[in-house]
């Protein structure tokens, strides 16, 4: 290796230290301009804004399925009260029907009350 390569290699390795040192600096200053938990709400909240676009582009695309998955899970949680309407129109009330029977044990056997 002669002087000038020398010089050459020397000349490189500022250079990249001069550019590795800026870089550095850069990622320090963008550190210090948010911290850890404001990156992560703040990934969160873009993630979360991206879901729900893309839930919402599915919805107006199959308003049908939506539709009856809503229908079938608000007839889900209002089934006792239809139930008990489909029995009061039918006129076969549950009450009267438990009323009628006698009341017998795990045996099988009849209990007087």
């Amino acid at each position: 290796m002669t002087e000038a390569d020398v010089i050459e290699a020397k000349r490189l390795r500022r250079a990249a230290r001069t550019v590795f040192e800026t870089q550095r600096d850069l990622v320090k200053a963008d550190l210090g301009a948010a911290s850890l938990g404001k990156r992560v709400a703040n990934r969160i909240a873009e993630d979360g804004r991206f879901i729900a676009d893309e839930a919402a582009d599915a919805a107006s695309r199959h308003k049908v399925v939506l539709s009856a998955g809503a229908l079938a899970l608000t007839g889900w949680f209002l089934r006792k009260p239809i139930m008990a309407f489909a029995a009061s129109i039918v006129g076969a009330d549950v009450a009267d029907e438990e009323a009628t029977e006698p009341d017998t044990n795990d045996a099988g056997v009849v209990e007087e009350a």
